[in-house]
């Protein structure tokens, strides 16, 4: 196929449109993806699996937490709240705060500790990052930690002293303000 001057002229500039979008989607500074490793933490504590987002999360107006097993079956915890939105910083899920309306929910003959991970996404007023966890290892290391301890993702067994200490400089909690983020 031949291009004259102007198809030519089109093309290059396709080709640069397209390598500058290439190269700004992989820019470690875009403003959708963290600078450090962003985690919430969790806790299991008896039956009940408590939830610290580190820092408060404002204006929440969706709460999701998908649980996920080993043969890939997903049960879902969504909890929605009108704009404002609720500040949520501690979550019980078997007992979410009141001002949260529940909109999906587990089978009642599922047990969250039967799940292999946890997904929590967090719809707020300022943007929250995502947090992916091992179930396992909260089952099994609640009880070697202190009870303000919670596992933070990958990043491991925060309290509020290590979380006041490593927020914004080891990870970034799921609703560390963008001022603080680094």
């Amino acid at each position: 196929m031949h291009l004259g001057s102007t198809g030519r002229r089109v093309a290059a500039a396709t080709t640069a449109v397209l390598g500058a979008t290439v190269l700004t989607a992989c820019d470690g500074d875009a403003p959708f993806e963290p600078s450090l490793p962003s985690a919430a933490g969790y806790r299991a504590d008896g039956d009940a699996l408590r939830i610290w987002t580190g820092t408060p999360c404002v204006g929440v107006t969706r709460f999701a937490l998908t649980f996920t097993t080993a043969d890939g079956e997903r049960q879902r915890l969504v909890l929605t709240a009108p704009p404002p939105g609720v500040t949520v910083e501690q979550l019980d899920i078997a007992q979410p705060d009141p001002a949260f309306t529940v909109d999906e929910q587990p089978t009642s003959d599922f047990d969250w500790r039967d799940a292999e991970k946890a997904s929590l996404v967090i719809d707020a007023a300022e943007p929250a990052w995502g947090s992916v966890v091992d179930l396992s290892d909260v089952v099994d290391g609640s009880p070697e930690h202190p009870a303000d301890a919670y596992l933070f993702d990958d990043v491991g067994w925060k309290d509020a002293a290590d979380v006041a200490d490593q927020n914004g400089q080891d990870f970034l909690t799921v609703c560390t303000p963008a001022a603080d983020r680094g």
